[in-house]
């Protein structure tokens, strides 16, 4: 009986009648180059593994952050809103906890921590603003805000040291010079120093950029 195959493996050739070419030799590379790529072949290509999965990875990132920012703004603009003082201060709460890092909920935090004040609760409110302090980075633009409160409310505890600590580091803060200098002047009279809180208050009168309200203060205690 004849043999019904059609194909036989070893009938079939390439059409030159030689073995198939490799990738390399397809591309017809000069010697060099063709022996640089067969050795660094596994790694280059390991390489640009890496570097698609880096770029995934940090595009996948940046659209969680970004996602993660927008949810902390909606929940915090919602939380401003609410007229009721306890669930305000729930929902405060809550984006602080979810979001810390956000921007969003470090406003969250620094509203917690005047509702405390607003309360009367001096101590809890400084704990939180010394919280803050400690959390934030220092070239945050509202790091010398939460500072300037924080001094504020160790000045109404009494706790005089440390409030000055703050006061001085204002008044070398641009844009809080002002506040630093009076916060100063401010606490050396309360301890019984008229004549070195003079000079705090001349010091914010003489202020070029100084704010009119802390002028005002300044040139009031001036003239009494």
């Amino acid at each position: 009986m004849a043999d019904k195959k059609i194909f036989k493996p070893e009938n079939i050739v390439s059409s030159a009648g030689s073995p198939r070419k490799s990738v390399l030799e397809e591309l017809n590379l000069p010697p060099q180059a063709e022996e640089f790529l067969r050795v660094w072949y596994k790694p280059l290509l390991g390489l640009l593994v890496g570097i698609i999965v880096l770029v995934l990875g940090f595009s996948f990132g940046k659209q969680y952050t970004s996602s993660r920012t927008e949810q902390a703004a909606s929940q915090l603009a919602q939380a401003m809103q609410l007229t009721d003082h306890e669930a305000r201060r729930e929902a405060l709460a809550q984006v602080a906890a979810s979001y810390r890092r956000t921007g969003a909920g470090i406003w969250s935090r620094i509203e917690l921590a005047h509702i405390e004040r607003d309360a009367g609760d001096l101590v809890a409110a400084a704990a939180a603003y010394q919280e803050l302090l400690d959390s934030m980075a220092k070239r945050d633009p509202r790091f010398p805000m939460v500072r300037l409160n924080l001094a504020q409310v160790l000045t109404e505890l009494g706790e005089y040291e440390r409030a000055a600590d703050h006061y001085r580091q204002l008044a070398t803060t641009q844009g809080f010079e002002a506040w630093g200098l009076l916060g100063s002047g401010e606490l050396l009279a309360r301890q019984g120093d008229d004549e070195a809180a003079r000079r705090h208050y001349q010091q914010v009168v003489e202020l070029a950029a100084a704010p009119p309200l802390l002028l005002e203060q300044a040139e009031q205690r001036l003239g009494n």
